[in-house]
């Protein structure tokens, strides 16, 4: 059997009626001339292969195609209670063969339907028996419109609230639509007019004269209204009629598993194929009412695939109708792109187009095209499948569900969030996955920061920290710049066994043992919005005022990722973006930092990196270091004699006093000194306890004391003591 490759030039993925359309032509075709028939979307359009040619394929809609009966006895314009009903009459009384299934149907309907427009429990019976009554055929429009679910009517918003939006009635539109190409009596012909409508609806290649009538939310573009025509003229809508026609048989294939999808769904909006609930992320006209059921009925992503397929398999992906997570569906269009390039919907679809049924054109929902999404792997998304994000998120989601009532700040940051996760999702750049994927944790710090700001908000809405993340993140997300670095050696430094909690405990009001829980009033948390050198200053500070406290002689600042001692120059330089820094260093604490392992930092040392003298010589004092000669070098060993930590050099940085770093760097000369270690400048007794001869302040005292709280390794340490500190003396 000869097969032909029809180009559907006017079946394309945009508007949403084009792109249903396709499916109408190609389900029909399947089922009622050639079962072998097979669909592609290649080049912008529908691909239909099969052995009807052009022309026969023409001849089969004209004169062989049977309509699928479309009825909604449940809504008042529907023809079965007066107003409105030539159409159903018409059709009713017809003669012809291919409608004998339509009049049937209507037959049928007109036995048990009311006198007049059910409601409440009324209209919920009439459905149920509907489905039940009526022949099998009809059972895939029913199952399109409405889900019979245990606790109320779920209905899809492709078909709007059952077959009708507002007071346009799909089904009273598609029997006037039929009555305009196909006759409706034997001894009548199809028109010039119906094949020339045919023609321009699956090809766009003729100019035809288009009918008055209302499209509803398929085709925005030709809904008419206002300035709908050059020179703002008002423009009434117009459609062709085979255009809604195939767009309405299309929209059967919506129907495939929907009520077995009801039992695991946990939204009701999510029950019918490949659709979510609205996020407002990823197009230019995004604004927080679309994610509202005022603002947006939710939305549908289309599968587009180049691969030729049967109906069978068409099918098959339409009932499996979701973008599955690992074991959960998507429920919302950020979940939905992200399942998508984990390989949740693989089955030889190369990418969806988007549509948001949202409120335009005054209080109108349209079908509103919102891009596409290639299907892409992207390995790296899977950190954003954690449970400890998407739990996390989705109590976040409850708690900003009523956006009348929710504080603006905390449904700011859920956008956020949001508007990374898609960017990763969406991007169309290549091998910079681990700057989207930092964006994302930004976002996720960014959360953090304004829930800890908030813990009447969390406690009212059971909000916990962000806690338990992957320590894939840290080399995922890593970008290689200076500011990712320190954020993870601080966010890293570790809670002692005397009572000193891990970093984050300085950062927010929480209390850190197997898991992160709010602890209001906390007098350890001293971040405030202050400048990030203030802050790291204020940490550094009251780290060490618990450290004594507890009996220690230091500032324990123990982390499984030291900094390059390059980066904490550039930090005393100023030449890392605070901004930034800061952002990280609110998200990176949320890691499981217990499963973190030790690792150096990569040497990048050169002798062109000046480590400022002041920096050098005070980060000396921080924590007690065996600093040892070992020839004509130091070296920092495991024994020996250490040096003293002396808390009034820190202080002296904050006290206000003239020349606070000539002042503490003279003290930590002094106390250096006093262990044998003399610093280059201050080297004979005749020096000790005077000013450093020859020194030029070139830090501020506050970013140099914030500066020292980056943990370094103990190399870093040595080339800082052989900077400073005379050579040891040869004792031949």
């Amino acid at each position: 059997m000869t097969t032909h490759a029809v180009k559907l030039s006017g079946c394309t993925p945009e508007p949403l009626m084009s792109y249903l359309k396709a499916l109408g032509v190609f389900r029909l075709v399947a089922e009622q001339a050639d079962p072998a028939a097979v669909l592609s979307w290649r080049g912008g359009v529908a691909q239909l292969q099969s052995k009807l040619d052009r022309d026969e394929l023409i001849e089969f809609f004209v004169a062989r195609y049977r309509p699928t009966p479309i009825v909604a006895p449940w809504n008042g314009g529907s023809g079965f209670y007066g107003g409105g009903s030539e159409p159903l009459e018409a059709i009713a009384g017809s003669d012809v063969e291919r409608l004998q299934l339509y009049r049937d149907t209507i037959g049928r309907i007109r036995q048990f339907v009311p006198a007049s427009k059910p409601k409440d429990d009324d209209k919920e019976a009439l459905l149920v028996r509907c489905r039940s009554e009526l022949a099998d055929e009809v059972v895939p429009w029913l199952d399109v419109c409405f889900v019979l679910g245990e606790a109320r009517v779920t209905f899809f918003p492709l078909l709007g609230t059952g077959g009708n939006d507002g007071r346009l009635d799909f089904t009273n539109n598609f029997m006037q639509r039929l009555a305009e190409v196909a006759p409706l009596r034997a001894d009548a012909e199809s028109t010039s007019q119906s094949r020339s409508l045919l023609s321009a609806a699956l090809f766009a290649d003729t100019l035809v004269n288009l009918g008055r009538t209302a499209i509803g939310q398929f085709n925005p573009g030709g809904i008419g209204g206002a300035n709908g025509t050059q020179g703002g003229f008002e423009a009434n809508s117009r459609v062709n009629a085979w255009d809604f026609m195939l767009m309405i048989e299309g929209a059967l294939l919506f129907a495939g598993s929907a009520a077995r999808r009801l039992g695991v769904a946990s939204s009701l909006r999510a029950v019918f194929p490949f659709s979510v609930e609205s996020v407002a992320v990823g197009y230019g006209s995004a604004t927080a009412s679309e994610e509202t059921t005022d603002g947006s009925r939710a939305e549908l992503w289309l599968p587009l695939w180049d691969e030729f397929c049967t109906l069978a398999e068409v099918r098959h992906l339409f009932a499996e109708g979701r973008a599955q997570i690992d074991r959960r569906q998507a429920r919302n269009s950020v979940e939905f792109a992200l399942a998508v390039n984990l390989l949740g919907v693989n089955r030889g679809v190369k990418s969806f187009a988007r549509y948001g049924f949202l409120k335009r054109n005054g209080l109108a929902f349209l079908a509103t095209p919102l891009g596409r999404l290639t299907v892409e792997l992207r390995p790296k998304a899977r950190l954003l499948n954690d449970p400890p994000i998407t739990e996390w998120l989705e109590r976040w989601r409850r708690a900003c569900s009523d956006k009348d009532k929710t504080p603006a700040r905390y449904q700011s940051a859920l956008r956020q969030i949001d508007r990374s996760m898609f960017a990763l999702a969406n991007r169309s750049e290549h091998g910079n996955d681990d700057s989207y994927l930092q964006n994302v944790l930004i976002a996720l710090g960014n959360a953090e920061r304004t829930l800890s700001r908030g813990l009447r908000f969390a406690a009212d809405k059971y909000l916990r920290p962000l806690q338990g993340l992957s320590s894939q993140w840290l080399e995922q997300a890593d970008d290689g710049s200076p500011e990712f670095r320190l954020a993870a050696a601080v966010a890293g430094i570790r809670g002692q066994r005397d009572g000193i909690g891990p970093f984050r405990t300085f950062l927010e009001e929480v209390e850190v043992t197997n898991f992160v829980t709010w602890s209001p009033g906390s007098t350890s948390a001293v971040w405030s919005n202050r400048s990030l050198e203030s802050n790291l200053a204020a940490v550094f500070r009251r780290r060490q005022m618990e450290a004594f406290r507890a009996g220690q002689n230091r500032v324990p600042l123990a982390s499984p990722r030291p900094a390059r001692l390059a980066d904490v120059v550039a930090f005393l330089r100023s030449e890392t973006n605070d901004e930034k820094l800061a952002s990280l260093l609110w998200a990176l604490p949320a890691l499981n930092w217990s499963e973190v392992e030790f690792k150096l930092p990569q040497t990048t040392w050169s002798g062109d990196v000046a480590v400022p003298f002041e920096f050098g010589v005070m980060r000396l004092l921080v924590e007690p270091l065996p600093v040892v000669a070992s020839g004509m070098q130091w070296t920092v060993g495991e024994t020996g004699d250490s040096t003293q930590p002396d808390p009034d050099v820190f202080a002296l940085l904050t006290s206000g006093r003239p020349n606070p770093v000539q002042a503490g760097l003279d003290r930590a000369a002094s106390r250096l000194k006093s262990g044998g270690w003399p610093i280059i400048g201050h080297r004979n007794r005749q020096q000790a306890g005077k000013p450093v001869n020859g020194f030029v302040p070139s830090i501020a005292p506050e970013r140099l004391l914030a500066a020292m709280l980056f943990p370094l390794a103990n190399r870093d340490l040595e080339r800082i003591a052989n900077l400073v500190l005379y050579p040891p003396e040869n004792e031949e």
